[in-house]
């Protein structure tokens, strides 16, 4: 029988880092993936510096820097009437990569693996294994393997969030259906933008783009999720169509050829999942997934993987694994919420074009008001402190009266915008009363760990 001390389910941005943390601190640890290295993974492919920060602190950036992966120097912001570019200074604001998730993942997981974690690739686990009520392994192929700890670092599909029954809290539906290009000859000097921008259908489309490793650029374009059949089939050629909306990302890839297919991510929702439980804890993707629009999910599993490593060191040590787990999942909610609750803002394509106006126009005309925009990408300022109250009252001020104005012009689209207006209210509401940062949610804690559900042998695949 092999026993480990903590087996990680996922070995991409999540599941290495752990790994490569926690073997250093001298834990005994196994990573399993059923995919193998290099491959590909739906991504933004923008590793905010925060996360660089974390593998500069773990030890694991030389590797991805090795890759030659481009520092990004400028953020191209667009909202529906307004464009800046804002210079970020690598020395004062950090890091900013552009990384493809070949090189990316596989530096990671060479990094875990060159340290002394026991790495299994092309390993797919079947479940967990349940010992009176507690998780105490997994199931694999080629033989069950047991630890003192399962983490799910497996992402939005995780087997071992399914195998535990861990639920969902303060979800949302997709607004916008992410799809992608990748090509080379283009732009990657451009920078890195993101957006939206209005269509003439109605609602806006979202934009992102990255330069990469290897001379690649990503550029993204997402449309409203109800017009998502329409788009796709004539996915190129509205691709195209959608992309000149931002000038300037298009002009950075008019030249470029494409790479390989456009991409297309159709069934994805926002969600926290209960995180912890007896032998069990989620980290990154699995645990909670957001609407990609700030480019966040990698640098967010980083961050993750840092403080759950110190968690789970100290719960071996005191032999209150459950307990640390647990707390730590509470740290989660309370570190992620307010940049969750931005990201789901974003990513609304039928909000009123007078509420992003207002909050980014500023930003065109005073570079310090742009620098403080700047500073949600890379969580030196939460976004509620990024916009000023000023700002706030003037988006809820234009948005009134373009809403009343609208209605007379334009009835079918304010009512859409009144909708969306109204569903992101109840949403905020949901999110501030059920987490812990939260007037209300300072005693409660989404759905509580105290009543995280213990699992038994029925819950197993």
């Amino acid at each position: 029988m092999e026993t480990f001390d903590v087996i990680i389910v996922g070995a991409r941005c999540a599941g290495a880092p752990l790994a490569k943390a926690l073997t250093d601190r001298g834990l005994r640890v196994c990573v399993l993936d059923k995919a193998t290295f290099p491959s590909d993974t739906p991504s933004t492919s923008a590793l905010q510096s925060n996360g660089v920060d974390v593998l500069r602190r773990l030890g694991m950036l030389d590797r991805v820097l090795a890759a030659g992966p481009p520092v990004m120097r400028s953020v191209t912001t667009v909202s529906p009437h307004s464009t800046f570019t804002l210079d970020v200074d690598p020395q004062t604001y950090g890091m900013t990569l552009g990384v493809t998730r070949t090189m990316l993942d596989a530096a990671l997981v060479e990094s875990a693996a060159h340290v002394g974690a026991d790495v299994r690739v092309g390993s797919a686990v079947k479940g967990v294994i349940v010992e009176a009520g507690r998780v105490v392994g997994v199931r694999t192929a080629s033989g069950d393997l047991y630890a003192g700890l399962v983490v799910g670092a497996d992402g939005r599909n995780s087997t071992v969030a399914a195998s535990v029954g861990a639920s969902e809290y303060c979800s949302r539906a997709a607004g916008r259906l992410p799809t992608w290009s990748i090509y080379e000859g283009a732009d990657i000097e451009a920078g890195f933008f993101f957006g939206a921008r209005s269509r003439p259908g109605g609602g806006t489309t979202g934009f992102l783009g990255t330069p990469l490793d290897g001379g690649r650029f990503l550029a993204a374009a997402a449309v409203p999720i109800d017009v998502g059949q329409s788009f796709l089939k004539d996915r190129y050629r509205n691709f195209d169509i959608e992309l000149e909306l931002f000038p300037e990302l298009a002009e950075a890839t008019r030249d470029a050829t494409r790479v390989g297919p456009l991409r297309v991510l159709q069934r994805w929702h926002s969600y926290f999942r209960t995180s912890a439980g007896p032998g069990w804890v989620l980290v990154g993707d699995a645990g909670n997934f957001k609407d990609y629009s700030l480019g966040q999910g990698m640098s967010d599993a980083m961050r993750q993987a840092e403080t759950l490593a110190a968690a789970v060191e100290l719960g071996f040590e005191t032999n209150r694994i459950d307990a640390h787990t647990r707390r730590w999942w509470r740290w989660r909610d309370q570190d992620a919420w307010q940049m969750y609750w931005t990201n789901c803002l974003i990513g609304e394509p039928y909000l009123p074009e007078a509420l992003a106006d207002a909050i980014f126009e500023p930003g065109a005309r005073d570079p310090e008001v742009a620098l403080r925009l700047a500073g949600i990408l890379n969580k030196t300022i939460p976004p509620l402190r990024a916009v000023p109250t000023g700002a706030f009252l003037t988006a809820t001020a234009r948005t009134t009266g373009a809403l009343i104005a609208g209605s007379a012009q334009h009835p079918r689209h304010a009512l859409r915008q009144a909708r969306a207006l109204a569903s992101m209210a109840r949403f905020t509401a949901g999110l501030v009363v059920n987490h812990p940062s939260g007037p209300v949610g300072a005693t409660r804690y989404g759905r509580s760990p105290r009543s995280a559900p213990s699992v038994t042998a029925t819950t197993l695949p």
